[in-house]
């Protein structure tokens, strides 16, 4: 059972090809595209409270930002509450 304070938390999930990603990234690059996925999950409230279910469809949002020169690729769920990171695409000039 869930606490009471986590009802509304998103969680911060890594998709397996982007684990693969990350082990060409240093540990440092790694904490912070790791910690802004955070704020950004800590940021999200959801539009309705937990207890009450939700029936109609809510599409998965594609979003990215840059870090370090690093394209981040990742996506928000607001029915599941997840915020999963994609894709980390490589350094730009």
């Amino acid at each position: 059972m869930r606490r009471p304070e986590n009802l509304t938390a998103f969680t911060v999930e890594v998709s397996a090809a982007a684990w693969k990603q990350m082990e060409h990234l240093s540990l440092a690059t790694y904490q912070r595209i790791r910690r802004e996925l955070e704020l950004i999950a800590a940021r999200m409230k959801p539009e309705t409270p937990a207890s009450l279910p939700q029936r109609r469809f809510r599409p998965v949002e594609t979003r990215s930002l840059t870090i370090e020169g690093h394209t981040v690729v990742y996506e928000v769920d607001l029915e599941r509450r997840r915020i999963t990171l994609r894709e980390i695409g490589g350094r730009h000039p």
